[in-house]
This record gives C-alpha cells, structure tokens and sequence, in this order.
C-alpha cells in the first residue's frame, strides 16, 4: 500500500468556472451540487467567490480529484459546496431502510481525498478567512460574533438556523462518504473528528437527496408511476390577479417567516420562483416583522398585494428547495403542483442552468431529511429517485 500523502501535498489553485463546467457536466448527477451553484454564480457573479481545485490545466484530472465553490461572505447561507471525483466513481448503492451513503474506493484513493478535502479547508483558512473576517469586523466596528453575522430583521425569528462562529466554515450538500473522512474512524456518526479539527454540527440523520429526471416534471407527464395528481382546480392558478408570473417582492418577508432556511431578500430576488393563488374568501396576509414591508401600514389595512397560498424556488444550487402550502390547503396535492411547476420553470432553455441550445438530459435534486417521512412521500410522488446522502456541517480548522 502506498504512504499517505499529507495535505500539504496538494496544492490548491484558483480555477475558471467556464472551463469548469464541462468536466462536472460529465460527471452528472453526482455533481449537480456543485455544478448548479457554480452555473448560478455565472449567471450571478459574486465578487467574493473563488472556484478552487486540486489541479490546474485543461486536460482531464486523474481521479481523485477535488474541486469546490467557496463564498465565505455568504454568511449564514451556505458557504462552501465541494465535490470529489469519487462520488461519480465510489458511491454505495442505496438500500432500502435507514441508510448512510459512503464511498468505496482502494484505501489509497480514499486517502487521498481526505488529503484534498483538509487541503482544501486549510487553505480556505489561510488565504480566505482572513479577509472575511476583517471585512466583517470592519462593518460592523467590532470582533465579528456568531450573532452578528447576516442578520437582519426576519432573520431575527427563532426557527432559523444559526450562522457558523467566526472562524467556522458552513459547508452545504456535503456528500456523507466525503463528511466521513473527517472522522478518525471514517463512520459518519463517530464523535471524534480528525486531528485539528472541529465539527461544530452536522445533521444525523443527514438529508436523503431525490434526483428528478425531466421527464418527471415536463409538461403533460405523470408524476409517479401511480399516475399524475388530480387537475388543478379552476380556483387556482399560478398568476396574481393582474396576470404577473412568479413570487414578487412583497411576498419575501412571508416567505422567509415560513422558512427556517436563512435566504436573504437579495438571493430571493435571484431565485427562480413560482407562487399558486387561490380565489377564495379566505384572504391570506403576511406576518409583518420588523421594519417588514410585507403589509402596508396597521389596522384593517390591506396588503400591498395578492398573497400566495403556496410557493416553491429552485436554490442557487438548483435544487428544489423553499416548498410550502399554507396550512388550510394542504391535503389537496397543491404540493406536487408547484414543485413541478417550479422545476419545468426553472430548467426552461435559456435560463440559468440551461444553455438555449443544450441538448441531453436534465436534472433537478433536492433534499430531505431523513426523518421527515411527509416530505419524502412527496418527493416520490414526484417521480424523484435516492441518489445519495448529504449533510450541512460547520468545521473549523486548524484548533
């Protein structure tokens, strides 16, 4: 067996995300993560961001190889998304019951990229985080803390999830074989983290990630081999009464009171969305919040516009993602609508994760945690197939 190979050893360069592109395109669908969030920043660029990999050049790397999109200033919202080679190459098959997915690879591949992976984190630490914390410090005139990063007034509600400590890292999508190899053991769940390592948390049981064919959300297709949902009813529709396509922007603040996923307005705007109405007596108003300008003014007051009974987005890593029905509808399939809705949308041609003249297959992930047995009936009712687990982990290293 060949000696490890440190972290050091692997160098970490800066990358172009449009020579990227191809190479994660042909590792689909394992790479869906990373390569919707490297195609929305495309459409969306960040200053902020880096594209790092383990290799530099055109030619095609030898696997393992590594590659990842890092915005520390993305804050509370996801920071990092990485992927491995060998999640195309190594991922277990899925069984049926509880599941961790993992990755099966001669003992030298395996570590090797749990070299790249600390590689990775190492200089993430060195070279990007301290410009970030500087920059955060230098808004907010004082030593950044976990409560003062990315907030603002909605996201002061109690349900969200909190942002990463100064010095932490909030990776998201994290393959559960590539998590793993943070672990001294290599098992998912160990307590013990490798050698100058912190996990500040990960989700156990981690989320299942659904992959969509487009077959699943094309116009006029079933959504399960059961068959498609009941027709929409007359009294719903996906446009507010003056015919406008969407979610506007006085339906954010609602949004994200529905959500414990932090999503700022500003990455809402970015976010391809659709909102279902229903013309019923039942008139639905946003929860202001403070300084909301979800309702106009107090009192019997009315909205500044037509609320929606239900809505869904595809994230800045394309997967389905912000799915909610108002309570009194639920139970009407309203679900499988606008999810579907919300995908066929989204993956349009010309839009940001498909080029006008591309051509071969399409797909569209989502995740769900394990435990939430509501949630995955619906995504099976969609047609979404098991791909793998993942998990959203904050790590800090270098302790």
């Amino acid at each position: 067996m060949a000696p490890r190979r440190p972290s050091s050893a692997f160098r970490i360069s800066n990358y172009d995300p449009q020579a990227l592109v191809p190479l994660l395109k042909s590792q689909l669908p394992y790479s869906i993560p990373l390569l919707r969030r490297l195609q929305h920043d495309l459409a969306y660029p960040s200053p902020t961001a880096k594209i790092l990999t383990t290799f530099t050049g055109a030619e095609t790397p030898a696997s393992p190889w590594l590659a990842a999109y890092v915005d520390l200033f993305a804050g509370r919202e996801t920071q990092i998304v990485i992927y491995s080679s060998l999640e195309a190459d190594a991922t277990s098959p899925v069984i049926d019951g509880e599941f961790v997915s993992a990755l099966h690879a001669p003992r030298e591949f395996l570590d090797q990229a749990r070299a790249q992976l600390l590689a990775l984190l190492s200089h993430v630490k060195t070279h990007l985080l301290p410009d970030y914390l500087s920059s955060t410090q230098a808004a907010t005139g004082s030593t950044p803390t976990t409560s003062s990063l990315g907030q603002d007034p909605v996201s002061k509600h109690s349900g969200l999830v909190p942002p990463p400590p100064p010095g932490a890292f909030l990776i998201g999508n994290l393959h559960t074989g590539l998590f793993s190899m943070l672990k001294t053991t290599g098992e998912y769940t160990h307590a013990e983290p490798v050698p100058g390592l912190r996990i500040h948390r990960f989700d156990n049981p981690p989320y299942i990630k659904y992959l969509f064919r487009a077959p699943s959300f094309a116009t006029g297709s079933p959504d399960s081999p059961d068959g498609a949902p009941a027709p929409l009813l007359d009294v719903i529709r996906f446009t507010d009464k003056k015919g406008r396509i969407g979610v506007l922007p006085h339906q954010y603040d609602l949004i994200r009171l529905r959500t414990n996923v932090p999503r700022s307005r500003e990455t809402l705007t970015k976010l391809p969305g659709v909102a279902m109405y229903a013309d019923s007596k039942i008139e639905l108003q946003a929860h202001p919040s403070d300084n909301s300008n979800a309702a106009e003014g107090s009192g019997n007051q009315p909205p500044v516009g037509e609320m929606p009974i239900a809505w869904a987005f595809l994230g800045i890593d394309g997967g389905l993602a912000t799915l909610h029905v108002e309570p009194e509808y639920r139970g009407q399939n309203l679900a499988l609508h606008v999810s579907k809705e919300a995908m066929r949308r989204g993956m349009a041609k010309g839009g940001i994760w498909r080029d006008r003249d591309e051509e071969g297959e399409t797909w569209v992930h989502t995740n769900v945690l394990a435990s939430n047995v509501a949630s995955r009936r619906v995504m099976e009712k969609l047609g979404g197939e098991i791909g793998w687990t993942c998990t959203w982990t904050v790590v800090e290293y270098g302790v």
